[in-house]
């Protein structure tokens, strides 16, 4: 009978950051089963509320994009306009974002939100905060909308959490891994291959 050897934990691994820096511990989410060096996503929950300013129209729910990244990203009110208005984002890392209009459908790769109107218009220099905060992993989910459509890390060792959440320890940044013994979400396209081989670049995952 033909045995298949399944991978190693860290067999994928060709270099780390010293002290530990690479490595993170977490949770898998109740009802996932990983092997080691599968690709992993993370459950990101997200929320909007005024900071300051007069504007008191509603923050709607937030749904995160595959590029969204744990931390705060802070809107700032650059144009005022009755009923209207437009707010300037600016994501946790300082990057700039394309502008928010009030009233309007929000979507970019990041966050995806409606500011709307109210009694009192948005004014220049209102502030709002959009926090997002990074829960379980799971597998890779390009079809996820709550975070497990962003490649974030790698699981070190074979993780069986069918029955209940369990820790884990995964490589989270600043590495050099086997581009080949990693495992991707069965059916994977090369653009989404390639966008969650880029989100983890990003990190300082670098696959080789």
């Amino acid at each position: 009978m033909a045995l298949s050897e399944t991978t190693h934990a860290l067999e994928f691994l060709l270099s780390e950051a010293p002290g530990g820096r690479s490595r993170e511990s977490g949770t898998l989410n109740s009802g996932q089963s990983c092997v080691a060096g599968e690709v992993l996503g993370r459950i990101m929950t997200a929320a909007g509320a005024k900071v300051s300013g007069t504007g008191d129209g509603t923050i709607g729910a937030v749904t995160v994009g595959p590029a969204a990244q744990v931390g705060v990203y802070v809107l700032v009110g650059i144009a005022e306009s009755g009923n209207a208005g437009t707010f300037s984002v600016t994501a946790p890392d300082g990057t700039a974002l394309p502008n928010l209009t009030v009233a309007a459908a929000y979507a970019s790769q990041h966050i995806n939100l409606t500011v709307a109107d109210g009694a009192n218009d948005w004014d220049i220099g209102d502030v709002i905060h959009v926090t997002v905060t990074g829960g379980d992993y799971e597998a890779l989910d390009t079809a996820a909308t709550t975070g497990e459509q962003t490649a974030c890390a790698i699981l070190i060792g074979t993780t069986d959490a069918t029955s209940a959440d369990t820790g884990i320890a995964v490589i989270a940044r600043d590495a050099e891994v086997v581009s080949s013994m990693l495992t991707w979400p069965s059916g994977i396209s090369a653009t989404n291959q390639a966008l969650a081989t880029s989100r983890l670049a990003a990190r300082g995952i670098i696959l080789r």
